[in-house]
């Protein structure tokens, strides 16, 4: 039998703040979780553990906007699964869809960006290079500390961020070169 995870203690404002997310974001949730899994089981077990993982950085989650908050939901409920389905020990075929375009269809217009942006954002996530994608999502979606990410690339925390620095720059860099070919077409 699996241990139950802990709720973390919140104040009242933090449990109030918890309660809005969950209203406003319970159908991006449940969306997130059934492209992931059909199993009523798996979905109701991953959807709470989503909330509690959800409680332990409500203060972040909170400080974001909307499209950043929905960013950080469908990472967090997919993140939720993979661990779950990992400690079932099933193997997971799961096609590759950017936060973005998952957290904007689940959304609709409210989560839209214009369709400029949206279009370069989607096509400089996938000419990234993969660890570079990986340390952007992880900094600027999923929140990481440099304590964290510097665990995840296995150096010290200090050289964190000049791996940020020189990320940014090549993301940079190909944002550029994208607008570019925008305004010579």
């Amino acid at each position: 039998m699996r241990k139950k995870k802990e709720i973390p203690p919140l104040s009242e404002a933090q449990k109030q703040a918890v309660t809005e997310l969950y209203q406003a974001y319970k159908g991006l949730m449940l969306y997130t979780v059934r492209q992931l899994t059909s199993i009523p089981e798996e979905t109701e077990e991953v959807m709470q553990d989503s909330l509690i993982a959800l409680m332990r950085n409500i203060q972040t989650v909170s400080s974001l906007n909307r499209c950043k908050t929905a960013a950080y939901i469908v990472l967090t409920v997919r993140r939720t699964y993979y661990n779950y389905a990992n400690r079932e020990r099933r193997i997971l075929t799961v096609p590759y869809e950017t936060v973005e375009e998952q957290a904007a269809d689940a959304l609709g217009e409210a989560a839209r960006l214009d369709a400029d942006a949206r279009l370069d954002v989607m096509h400089l996530m996938d000419t990234l290079d993969p660890n570079d994608r990986r340390i952007l999502e992880a900094w600027y979606l999923e929140g990481c500390s440099a304590e964290q990410l510097a665990q995840q690339l296995h150096c010290k925390p200090d050289s964190v961020r000049a791996i940020l620095s020189r990320v940014r720059k090549r993301a940079a860099k190909l944002l550029k070169e994208t607008e570019a070919k925008h305004r010579g077409t």
